[in-house]
């Protein structure tokens, strides 16, 4: 598949979408972790809007543990400026999961149409083998959970073994916590690193920055924060 006509600076003029899909037997924490980092960073200035978005209008889905999660919006492909695509369920062939929407064939067909309408697509663990099988890794570097490389492999990428991985139009990152340094790379490349590393610092994480991002982030933007939200603002408690 053709990598469509981007930019990664056409769509930071105004206040951003990032849309995390849901799909029953997704799991939990690739879900949760990049939700949190997208909405603090918006707390603390951001102007992003994250939401949870279906298939169905105002579905749920069940996730891998049996977490149940409320959709906020149903996929409209090309809507959202930046589509994070959770796994779960892949290693195992779980029942439900992204083995089986890969099979079911809709997430892969809509994800498709993202990517052609010039989305950033985002893999969560194994979420890049539904970005796989939706044509749009090819063979691109790209990263999934250690036990689904071999998978990522027959499908044709160039699997590299780090935890976030930036193609520009396409990033993946590694299994489950890689989410959450994913997230945090996708704040910082879009609104600056101080934003980044602050939001980072408030749930008290260290984590990993692409090795070789094929873009560089918006330093310009770092001025975010506002003077009056202390970091103390953004505890758990």
């Amino acid at each position: 598949m053709s990598t469509p006509d981007w930019s990664p600076l056409a769509e930071t003029d105004h206040e951003l979408l990032f849309d995390i899909i849901l799909f029953d037997g997704v799991d939990e924490l690739d879900v949760i972790g990049p939700l949190e980092v997208f909405r603090r960073a918006a707390a603390l200035g951001a102007e992003l809007t994250s939401r949870l978005a279906t298939l169905a209008p105002l579905s749920t889905a069940r996730g891998a543990f049996g977490l149940s999660f409320r959709g906020d919006a149903l996929f409209v492909p090309g809507q959202a400026s930046v589509v994070v695509v959770p796994g779960g369920g892949w290693v195992a062939r779980s029942p439900a999961g992204a083995w089986v929407e890969a099979n079911r064939g809709e997430w892969p067909r809509v994800l498709a149409e993202a990517w052609k309408e010039g989305s950033v697509l985002a893999g969560v663990c194994t979420g890049a083998l539904l970005l796989a099988h939706a044509g749009i890794i090819g063979s691109r570097r790209a990263t999934t959970h250690h036990d689904a490389l071999a998978d990522l492999v027959a499908l044709g990428a160039t699997t590299v073994h780090e935890r976030v991985v930036d193609e520009g139009q396409l990033l993946t990152c590694g299994g489950v916590t890689s989410g959450i340094d994913l997230a945090l790379w996708l704040v910082q490349r879009y609104f600056g690193e101080d934003l980044g590393t602050l939001v980072g610092e408030g749930l008290e994480y260290k984590w990993s920055r692409p090795e070789e991002p094929a873009v560089a982030p918006l330093s310009t933007r770092a001025a975010l924060v506002s003077a009056t939200v202390p970091l103390s603002a953004m505890s758990p408690g």
